[in-house]
């Protein structure tokens, strides 16, 4: 589906992200894997090599403007192009109230979580509209929707992060790029599982499907909304989240 093509997926060393590299080679991309996690960004790439697939990895800190747009040119010179990004980093922060909430939590979710995309895409986007047709999917949230009681950065990010979607989408929309937001419910990634049961077996409980998402379920919606067969979806926010914001 995407043989000849050049994805960059962020923060794709692990979780949601790596599932989505995987699933982007597995589709014939060749894919730019950028995180912090050196180690096990390289040692997917070198999976992926192994496996006769193409991807590259490099290190990028998302809350520097001069790396990410280093990066992403870099990327372009070594892979010849970009048709796809997949902007995923993204971190948790503290659980606080408004009054109790460190300003230097925010100030680092804020900047990871919403500015980081929004400097991904300044950057992609040129590289993109030159090859005339693609695509750009941003991970937002079911907390992008709705509240989530002591999470004030994190839900602003992700609300921040869609209304931000939606105006790129627009802009962009007669150029042949698309520009969508995929918000996963809770996910089965290191920074939802830290290793208390109970406490996952009561996030699960608060979705109707009765249990967290897979990584590679919220891949798949990246994938589909990157191809052709989402040609007519422009500043979407795909759902999916096991029914959590039905109810």
């Amino acid at each position: 589906m995407f043989k000849g093509k050049v994805a960059l997926v962020t923060g794709g060393a692990s979780g949601i992200g790596k599932a989505t590299v995987l699933k982007f080679v597995e589709q014939g991309a060749a894919v730019a894997i950028l995180d912090m996690m050196t180690d096990a960004g390289r040692q997917l790439a070198e999976m992926i090599k192994a496996n006769k697939g193409h991807a590259s990895f490099y290190k990028c800190d998302m809350r520097s403007e001069d790396e990410i747009k280093f990066t992403i040119g870099q990327v372009v010179t070594d892979l010849g192009r970009l048709d796809y990004a997949y902007n995923n980093a993204g971190v948790g922060g503290e659980f606080a109230k408004v009054e109790n909430y460190p300003t230097d939590d925010w100030d680092t979710v804020m900047a990871i979580n919403l500015k980081g995309v929004f400097l991904c895409m300044k950057y992609q986007i040129p590289h993109i509209l030159k090859q005339g047709k693609g695509a750009i999917v941003n991970c937002a949230s079911l907390l992008s929707t709705v509240a989530y009681e002591n999470d004030s950065a994190y839900v602003a990010s992700k609300f921040g992060v869609l209304g931000l979607t939606k105006n790129a989408a627009l802009e962009y929309a007669s150029s042949g790029l698309r520009i969508n937001a995929v918000s996963p419910g809770f996910t089965n990634t290191p920074m939802v599982n830290k290793g208390d049961k109970e406490k996952l077996k009561r996030i699960a409980a608060k979705h109707p499907i009765g249990r967290l998402a897979d990584p590679e379920e919220i891949a798949e919606a990246v994938v589909w909304l990157c191809s052709d067969k989402a040609s007519f979806a422009i500043g979407m926010n795909l759902m999916m989240d096991g029914g959590y914001t039905i109810q």
